[in-house]
């Protein structure tokens, strides 16, 4: 133990401990559960200190049989030979009136968790708050950077804290927190508020370092997101698991077809799953061509779906076999994996988002992963039919249009970019008309895919091989254009070399905001890794100040809501869109309020286009007047 640690296992023990908290500006908490899912986690126990070097540590629910080996609920009376502690209500009346005080400042390591759970358990926090877990992140986002509490108090203090795994174990013998004594708990759980107390003065002061816009970022955007997010999953969106259903079925019903005609022009029946059956019957059998094929360590060719993709028009089984792939991924990710996933109480799903991990500061989710359903293909959108509002209310989507390309005008300060999205032009079929010397209505749709993927390749740093690549140009030709492209959107071209030389000297790129990535290592490299990292390095800016747009734009509309009155609620943030769910009598006003609020979210030089949409299921969605 590095700290004098306690155990609040009794009435006059938590009115002392309530009263020392009173009287202190700042609190560190943490909460244990039996569970890592926030929205149905059981609270075993509260850990606070109101100082470094102390913990205190309140069971609730020790002593109680693991989740699902009982009906009894988080309110029935411990279990007989359960060790004495606290009841909720006792530990709520004393610490809530703390949680919800804007004179005390409540740190935590990973504070959404941790909010959830206190406030379905009737004890929300109020601001001020401060995340040890986002100020690590915001100020060290190198890709081998960790971020967990036991990780920061190894690094930055020295201090080799407990693992979980040592007091719940691991694999099919896990147990649960409410399993574990209260004796080898408190040391545990009271050292998790003590390290974060000690982190969060030296995180503080290196975010406060140099021009303050990583403090800027933190107070004002990051936090506050925590309650946007905190809110979103706790509301969840409606599934209909009958939807699912009828699409798994019609799904297996043409991977059996799939499976028979592959199996008919293969000649003969094989696993189609089996990477090694299927390279026998690709490379062995029907003799497709393996020049430039690596082999896997079995010494069978690859059947990677790039090996695949490039084989397209060789045989017409390629097409089939990458067809079943994409359905079989669907079904197994998505389509039967969603359903395990709704919350029986709710009857909605739950996703949990993560604002840490992914460079350019864009959210990510889990359980389920929504930002990853596949919507290029029918198939993939049909998903988006299963998520529902609720009877008597509507699916409201509202979508940046081309925010990046946006970003990307205002940043390299282009003239031509600028001027097609001023004049609410389609940005594609401009740069077509631009690069080839034609007028817009000349412009065929094979025209401006091109200059789409030209659009988008350039912001991720792509070069005249990849654009050959996708495209299907000779290697020239991508060349040709891309010169012709710069020779007309030059602000681009000084934007990109500009952005390169930069990231080599000075190790970072940022956002218009002062969000930054650490390129440090970026001087140091050469060849396909330089290539690689540059390209990133062009990319960050502009993703980046995208994802912080959304994020203020999640942010002051998530506050229009509530000051307004409105039941209207954020549900999901997927890529550049928000999807709200709202009655049926909101919409004529909160339309117009999401499409402002996120136009406004953001000064650049061209205007932010908001796309809105509605309807009863996120598939079927009409344009909203």
């Amino acid at each position: 133990s590095d700290g004098e640690y306690v155990t609040i296992a009794d009435a006059g023990a938590l009115r002392d401990l309530t009263a020392r908290l009173r009287r202190s500006h700042r609190l560190s908490v943490d909460v244990e559960t039996d569970s890592t899912d926030e929205v149905t986690a059981r609270l075993v126990g509260v850990a606070i200190t109101p100082a470094p070097g102390k913990g205190y540590y309140i069971p609730l629910q020790h002593g109680r049989p693991a989740s699902g080996e009982t009906q009894s609920t988080l309110f029935d009376a411990a279990a007989p030979d359960a060790p004495p502690q606290l009841s909720l209500e006792a530990v709520r009346a004393a610490l809530a009136p703390l949680l919800a005080d804007s004179a005390i400042t409540k740190y935590m390591h990973n504070a959404k968790f941790d909010m959830i759970v206190l406030e379905r358990h009737g004890m929300p926090v109020e601001p001020p708050i401060f995340d040890t877990m986002i100020a690590s992140w915001l100020t060290n986002n190198a890709p081998n950077a960790r971020h967990g509490l036991k990780d920061l108090a190894l690094t930055e203090l020295g201090i080799q804290m407990t693992p979980i795994k040592k007091l719940i174990g691991s694999g099919k013998k896990q147990i649960t927190m409410a399993q574990v004594s209260i004796e080898e708990t408190t040391p545990y759980a009271a050292a998790d508020v003590d390290m974060t107390l000690r982190l969060a003065d030296r995180l503080e002061e290196r975010l406060k370092t140099g021009d303050g816009r990583a403090w800027k970022i933190f107070q004002e955007i990051e936090l506050p997101l925590i309650y946007v997010l905190k809110d979103m999953e706790l509301a969840g969106i409606k599934v209909e698991v009958s939807v699912l259903k009828e699409i798994s079925a019609r799904l297996a019903v043409r991977l059996r077809e799939l499976e028979s005609e592959i199996h008919r022009l293969a000649g003969e029946t094989f696993n189609i799953n089996s990477t090694q059956q299927l390279s026998d019957v690709l490379f062995k059998k029907l003799k497709l061509p393996t020049t430039g094929l690596k082999k896997t360590k079995s010494g069978h060719y690859s059947t990677a779906a790039g090996v695949l993709e490039r084989l397209v028009g060789k045989h017409p089984v390629i097409d089939l076999i990458l067809e079943h792939r994409m359905l079989k991924k669907l079904q197994s990710t998505y389509v039967d994996a969603l359903p395990k996933l709704v919350n029986p109480a709710t009857g909605r799903i739950h996703t949990s988002y993560n604002q840490i991990g992914i460079s350019t500061g864009r959210l990510s989710s889990a359980e389920p992963n929504l930002q990853n359903i596949p919507i290029r293909t029918p198939q993939g959108r049909e998903i988006r039919r299963a998520f529902v509002a609720e009877a008597g209310w509507r699916l409201v989507a509202a979508d940046y249009s081309q925010v990046e390309l946006r970003v990307l005008a205002h940043i390299a300060d282009d003239p031509g970019l600028k001027a097609a999205f001023a004049n609410d032009e389609d940005i594609h079929t401009a740069t077509a008309a631009a690069v080839l010397g034609i007028s817009q209505s000349e412009v065929t749709k094979e025209q401006r895919r091109i200059a789409k993927t030209v659009n988008f390749g350039l912001v991720y740093g792509q070069s005249a091989y990849g654009l050959a690549q996708s495209t299907g140009m000779s290697r020239e030709e991508a060349a040709a254009f891309i010169e012709t492209y710069f020779a007309n959107y030059p602000g681009v071209k000084r934007y990109i070399e500009e952005t390169k030389r930069r990231a080599a000297e000075e190790g970072y790129t940022e956002t218009l905001l002062g969000r930054r990535r650490d390129f440090s290592r970026l001087a140091e490299l050469s060849g396909p890794q330089r290539a690689r990292a540059e390209r990133e390095a062009i990319n960050m800016p502009i993703q980046g100040t995208a994802a912080d747009i959304m994020k203020i734009a999640m942010i002051r509309l998530h506050r229009a809501l509530t000051e307004r009155g409105f039941r209207a609620r954020m549900l999901l943030q997927v890529h550049d869109e928000v999807v709200l769910e709202a009655p049926q009598a909101e919409l004529s006003r909160l339309v117009p309020l999401v499409r402002r609020v996120m136009a406004e979210a953001y000064p650049l030089s061209v205007p932010l286009k908001v796309d809105v949409e509605v309807g009863q299921n996120w598939l079927e969605m009409e344009p909203a007047s």
